[in-house]
């Protein structure tokens, strides 16, 4: 994140946005970061010899009213409740989670929630060209949960090796 840090900035002061959400943050957990007019929350990566994978963070414009949520899990996740009344819930991309560990932090989470992730999870459902076991997963949790997809079927990411594009980032 420190890389990208004076990018951010500028997406921040240009933009305005109410939230962000951020993926592979990279950073530990004793970084105290700061941006002018916005609250920094950040769930830390594992790390490993010194050096940090993953991560994930809500950046939340501090004119906006919102709260921290206190979340028990081993996910990677991060959850703030914001003044419109609904809970945003980011997980990143190096998560390995299953059915169980989405439902019981969905539990958590007062309604309505709107939860965000680099999945990696694919599915026909969201337009992808093939289902894979985590796409499963959540195809189940939706249907458990009786909770819908926002995204509209365009892609998400774009494969810089291979130049593919899928939906693999959900909301």
């Amino acid at each position: 994140m420190q890389a990208n840090r004076e990018d951010l900035t500028l997406l921040l002061s240009s933009l305005k946005p109410t939230i962000v959400a951020l993926q592979e943050t990279n950073i530990g957990k004793n970084h105290n970061i700061n941006f002018r007019n916005y609250s920094f929350y950040n769930c830390p990566g594992t790390e490993n010899n010194g050096i940090h994978h993953g991560g994930s963070a809500l950046i939340v414009d501090k004119a906006t009213p919102h709260n921290l949520i206190a979340l028990r899990t081993n996910l990677q996740a991060i959850a703030v409740r914001v003044t419109v009344f609904k809970t945003i819930v980011y997980l990143p991309p190096s998560e390995k989670w299953d059915i169980k560990d989405l439902e019981d932090l969905y539990r958590q989470l007062p309604t309505p929630a709107l939860v965000l992730g680099d999945f990696n999870a694919h599915s026909q459902t969201w337009s992808c060209r093939d289902t894979n076991a985590q796409g499963r997963c959540i195809e189940d949790f939706m249907l458990k949960q009786n909770v819908c997809i926002l995204n509209t079927g365009n892609p998400t990411y774009f494969h810089p090796g291979t130049g593919s594009l899928s939906a693999i980032d959900l909301s």
